[in-house]
């Protein structure tokens, strides 16, 4: 029998972030009990009594639970801390007298596993068998990146160039090892178990690989992997999320002992939203939003809530902050409603509060607002790098022609002369809601001053939108009439091209970074960019639009015929 164990829980859990910012992976809940306890229960159902668990990131949360863990089982519980992430295994060397001539499991603090058999018969074959260094865990679910002689049933390849193909599968991150493992970690730094199996497979020891028949494995890696996996279990497991049930919390729940007098109270069970590309994830109840963001990255994430409740005290069309919880990374709002097709009379709703909105620029200055750095000649630049880097770049194979570099300078100085309005910066139709005839905005968080035309050109020229020529111009000609800009048509076509550059290299960089649904956005863009390009006079933009207009409808033809055959 098998005594020792270490196990694994020092990792950022980028993946799973934004849920992660606060928690780290090990801790966060499957089935309502953390993915660490699920491991503790079933080691300990192994008889192994004592646990080296690592930890690195949020270390003292993991301290802590171990601390509670140890102090209600029967095992003896400790964590190594690693001020520098060793890796798995590197792990080893501070545990080297602890392990000393004893086998050991090592194991993954952050999978979620089930079904795993009693694995009494492999230990025994482990400790008889002079080539066998270790045995581990694997599935043919996941990436199948290991290759294992049939035979022999001991992997050969660790980093497989057939990766998915037949005799090939995953590592699970659950392994049971000799002491003599120790003599293949590098004894200093940083390091991989698998660098170890490697160097002890040229040695002639190999790890055997164990496919238990009925498991069930997730490394529960993504958000979406995650979400799925609580999905499969309890109906409201959502709940058990830490930041969700400190929101919970926070406002109450109908019914609960928190909740208030005011409506302010959470009903119904919790759903996941989804996660945006701008680092986070949403969850409704019937009548609320929850927000997890990350603002590591994107620090205008933090400013959401009160630059929410600053517009609300304006008169500003947004929902209401119901909790704001920055310590968690986390915010709640009163549910605004959904996106809908909006008719024209709609549409004259919102531009005549986006008007509004524009106005409240020298306020914004005035209360001392910390919005997001305003429009200058740096950020149409990076605008247009962006678009020159994941449109014309990534998706077409082409550099940025010349006259169309400085069609698009000259476009920037003419809206660095715009007056400086407050710009809601991403106003198209999905960030619009409506509950009823109420309409709200949201996403604002890179609310910035700039000029007022960036917002109704994203309005009117939305890719996710077609109007006819008459509705657009109605649109604008309302704007300016209301903004008391009776010039403003003539600079709205300038606006337009540096929203939808913009644009199309925000949709590069989403496909890029796997989010494909963008990709069927291009097209319209495109149409969208050639037509202000044109009212503009700007040739070399309206050429190059043109031009990518033809290419995208030529992919898009030749994949339509190749699914034809393909069926």
């Amino acid at each position: 029998m098998i005594k020792k164990a270490v196990v694994l829980a020092a990792g950022l859990g980028t993946r799973l972030r934004p849920l992660t910012c606060t928690t780290p992976k090990p801790l966060m809940p499957v089935w309502g009990e953390p993915m660490l306890a699920r491991i503790l229960d079933l080691l300990q159902s192994w008889g192994v009594d004592e646990i080296a668990v690592n930890c690195h990131y949020l270390h003292e949360q993991v301290e802590e639970f171990c601390r509670k863990e140890g102090a209600k089982r029967a095992q003896r519980i400790f964590c190594s801390y690693e001020p520098e992430i060793l890796g798995t295994g590197g792990v080893l060397n501070p545990l080297r007298d602890w392990i000393g001539t004893d086998d050991f499991y090592l194991v993954n603090g952050d999978i979620v596993v089930e079904g795993v058999p009693d694995l009494a018969s492999h230990v025994s074959r482990l400790k008889s068998s002079p080539d066998e260094i270790a045995f581990a865990l694997v599935t043919e679910e996941g990436p199948r990146t290991i290759e294992v002689e049939p035979e022999s049933g001991f992997v050969t390849n660790w980093k497989s160039d057939d990766a998915g193909y037949d005799g090939t599968f995953t590592y699970c991150g659950f392994a049971c090892l000799k002491a003599a493992i120790l003599d293949y970690v590098a004894p200093t730094g940083f390091s991989s178990i698998v660098q170890a199996y490697e160097k002890a497979m040229m040695d002639g020891r190999f790890v055997k690989a164990v496919q238990p028949k009925d498991m069930l494995w997730t490394d529960a890696g993504t958000i979406q992997s995650y979400i799925d996996l609580n999905r499969d279990g309890d109906d409201n497991a959502f709940a058990d999320i830490p930041q969700l049930k400190a929101a919970l919390g926070s406002i109450g729940t109908a019914g609960s002992a928190s909740a208030t007098d005011s409506g302010s109270t959470l009903k119904g069970p919790i759903q996941f939203l989804g996660a945006r590309g701008s680092d986070r994830a949403f969850f409704k109840s019937e009548n609320g939003i929850v927000i997890l963001y990350d603002d590591a990255k994107r620090g205008e994430n933090a400013k959401y809530a009160g630059h929410a409740k600053w517009l609300k005290a304006k008169g500003a069309p947004v929902p209401e902050v119901l909790a704001d919880l920055p310590e968690l990374k986390t915010t709640v709002m009163a549910w605004a409603g959904s996106e809908k097709k909006m008719s024209l009379e709609e549409y004259v709703k919102v531009v005549e509060a986006l008007e509004r909105f524009n106005r409240l620029g020298d306020a914004a200055v005035a209360d001392g607002l910390k919005l997001e750095p305003s429009f200058d000649a740096a950020l149409y630049r990076w605008e247009r790098d962006l678009f020159a880097e994941y449109c014309l770049g990534a998706s077409f194979q082409m550099e940025m022609p010349d006259a169309v570099r400085i069609e698009l300078e000259n476009v920037a100085a003419l809206l660095e002369r715009e007056p400086k309005a407050l710009v809601h910066r991403d106003f198209q139709s999905t960030n619009v809601l409506w509950k009823g005839d109420a309409l709200s905005f949201i996403d604002f968080q890179g609310m910035r001053l700039g000029p007022a035309a960036y917002d109704l050109a994203s309005l009117v020229y939305d890719p996710y939108v077609t109007f006819t020529e008459g509705e657009r111009r109605a649109l604008i000609a309302l704007y300016a009439k209301k903004a008391e800009r009776p010039e403003l048509a003539k600079i709205l076509p300038y606006a337009a091209v540096q929203r939808l550059v913009q644009c199309l290299g925000a949709y590069g960089r989403l496909r890029s970074v796997g989010q494909p649904q963008f990709g069927k956005y291009v097209l319209p863009a495109l149409e969208n960019l050639l037509d202000a390009a044109d009212r503009a006079g700007l040739d070399a933009i309206g050429a190059l639009a043109e031009d990518l207009i033809a290419k995208s409808q030529h992919h898009h033809h030749h994949d339509e015929h190749c699914h034809c055959h393909e069926h």
